[in-house]
């Protein structure tokens, strides 16, 4: 498989995780991405809705390549992402989340299961080519979350109570990293929230800033940084991969 659709592929999984404002009181809730490389224009679309009753929640997102250019790199590159789970104190608790992908003759689902009681994840991955099956593994991960990929971001403003005092938050995380499902948040202050502020734009007053460090390499980003301006809704209203090799920056923004 080509490397390169690897990384933009993770890209499109950063797109997916930060659509929606955690607000549970409406049965239905949409909002739309769209993903631009710096010389390049847009290379991805994306809309996600939730679905909540009070008690559970279906997340449901889904990710596409938009373009010549991206459609190519990618092998059209399509990816949906559903989070289902039950929520506790107005936090959302995943129990089982999908990512489902197709690219050229590949097709793939992973499935995340977690079992709160026992405190473990365990990953089921089937991939097809061609409509073959060539790999089903089943295996049981390392580490325990409550949050998945989508629920994070819509929890961050719950997990954070103090958005402009800086700190270093740590996160389990599921369909993060394979190891140990790390995340970390950094609340900015003095120059790297000034060069934030920069970056993002100043925003409306009660809007507030983080970094967000996925521990991977994203398309030759390091650790895969993800810098984000949030609104006083909870809904994130820009983010940047930033400093990607031919490229330059990867915005994220809300349409």
């Amino acid at each position: 498989m080509n490397i390169r659709i690897i990384r933009i592929s993770f890209i499109f999984i950063f797109i997916s995780f930060i659509f929606l404002s955690p607000v549970l009181n409406a049965k239905n809730i949409e909002a739309y991405y769209s993903a631009e490389f710096g010389i390049v224009g847009e290379v991805a679309r994306a809309h996600a809705t939730l679905t909540s009753n009070g008690r559970s929640y279906t997340l449901d997102a889904n990710i596409k390549a938009v373009g010549a250019i991206a459609k190519t790199v990618t092998n059209n590159l399509k990816e949906r992402h559903i989070s289902n789970g039950h929520i506790v104190k107005g936090l959302l608790v995943t129990d089982v989340y999908q990512m489902i992908k197709s690219y050229g003759v590949y097709n793939s689902t992973t499935i995340y299961w977690v079992d709160h009681k026992r405190k473990r994840v365990t990953r089921h991955y089937i991939k097809w080519e061609k409509g073959k099956e060539i790999i089903n593994e089943k295996v049981r991960l390392g580490y325990y979350g409550k949050d998945d990929l989508m629920t994070l971001f819509m929890n961050l403003s719950k997990h954070i109570k103090e958005k402009h005092k800086s700190k270093h938050y740590r996160f389990s995380v599921v369909g993060a990293d394979r190891k140990n499902g790390r995340v970390d948040v950094i609340v900015p202050s003095g120059n790297a929230l000034k060069q934030m502020k920069i970056l993002m734009g100043e925003g409306k007053k009660r809007d507030w800033y983080s970094k967000v460090v996925m521990h991977r390499k994203l398309y030759n980003s390091e650790k895969g940084e993800l810098e984000v301006r949030i609104g006083k809704e909870g809904l994130v209203e820009k983010a940047v991969l930033k400093d990607l090799i031919f490229f330059g920056d990867v915005r994220i923004i809300r349409q």
